[in-house]
């Protein structure tokens, strides 16, 4: 799927939405802005997140009180109506930020997904500990697209695994014995592997669609897909996300 079909796929279900539950023509603004380090993770016990160095930032929509956030490395701020979400063009990943935003916010309003704020302090290590507890798929060869550092020191330790990054930063860096691949080897990566894991925020940068329909399972982690994974019908993970 393109993932252009992929957003117009998205916008279809939240218009369905906004006309079912009688969200036309209110009122309610979709309030984004960017979070701080703080705002968004807390202080946990590790400074390597991507959000602590700066590389990412936590985007949060507000709607009726009711929180969605999506990471990004490219944002800005914006409050509009409701509506006014199927209009925003998701050829950039600014505006592609603030709609998967704004959309976690409204269907965590309509109580048609979860987990849609981050996990702060303890919990990003919590969320990793309680990964390798699953237990499926020990043993597998794991393609981590996205620097997820807890995932990665504890996966490494069931599993052979390759990382994925867009960091250029990251790129031929060694952590936790792994060197760090550019998106270039993507390819060859979902080759050699047994199974996926994504980070959902995949879906707000456009490389989503390398790792859809690729004959290998995918797992999405993390609330920036929250609502998207609903309505695509993904497989995630999220333990810990509020």
């Amino acid at each position: 799927m393109e993932i252009d079909k992929l957003f117009s796929k998205l916008k279809t279900d939240l218009k369905n939405q906004i006309e079912k539950n009688n969200l036309s023509g209110t009122t309610i603004d979709v309030t984004c802005r960017a979070l701080s380090a703080k705002e968004a993770i807390g202080t946990p016990d590790h400074d390597d997140y991507p959000i602590i160095k700066g590389k990412e930032v936590m985007i949060e929509a507000v709607f009726k009180d009711v929180a969605g956030q999506a990471f990004t490395d490219d944002f800005k701020d914006a409050s509009f109506p409701v509506e006014k979400l199927m209009g925003i063009d998701v050829s950039k990943t600014a505006e592609r930020a603030i709609f998967i935003a704004g959309l976690n916010a409204v269907y965590r309003y309509l109580g048609s997904c979860e987990k849609t704020v981050h996990c702060r302090n303890e919990e990003p290590l919590q969320c990793a500990e309680n990964l390798i507890t699953l237990g499926d798929f020990k043993g597998k060869k794991i393609l981590l697209a996205g620097m997820q550092p807890r995932f990665l020191e504890y996966l490494v330790k069931y599993n052979d695994v390759r990382v994925l990054d867009l960091d250029l930063d990251n790129i031929n860096q060694t952590r936790f014995g792994v060197r760090i691949e550019p998106a270039s080897n993507t390819c060859d990566g979902i080759e050699w592997c047994d199974l996926i894991f994504a980070t959902g925020s995949t879906i707000v940068n456009g490389t989503i669609t390398d790792f859809l329909d690729q004959g290998k399972p995918v797992i999405f982690f993390g609330v920036t897909i929250s609502a998207a994974s609903t309505i695509l019908n993904l497989n995630t993970y999220c333990h810990c996300g509020h």
